[in-house]
């Protein structure tokens, strides 16, 4: 029996996926401007959707007076 065999399958133990593991995949700075803009649509939508819900119940209690009368 050969001992290339042996030896070649020795040497080849490292695996692939065993060096992409060891990076970080988080960056290490945080660019807050980002992170900003993000915060200001977050509140941006929130109120929209606010403004919406209220517009709605005033709509539906001026149709609801309007019915009534």
């Amino acid at each position: 029996m050969s001992t290339e065999i042996l030896n070649r399958a020795s040497i080849v133990t490292e695996n692939p996926q065993e060096t992409s593991t060891k990076k970080d995949p988080s960056p290490t700075k945080v660019n807050i401007d980002v992170l900003k803009k993000r915060v200001f649509i977050e509140q941006k939508r929130e109120r929209f959707q606010s403004r919406v819900l209220m517009g709605m119940f005033c709509l539906s209690i001026v149709i609801l007076g309007y019915l009534v009368v």
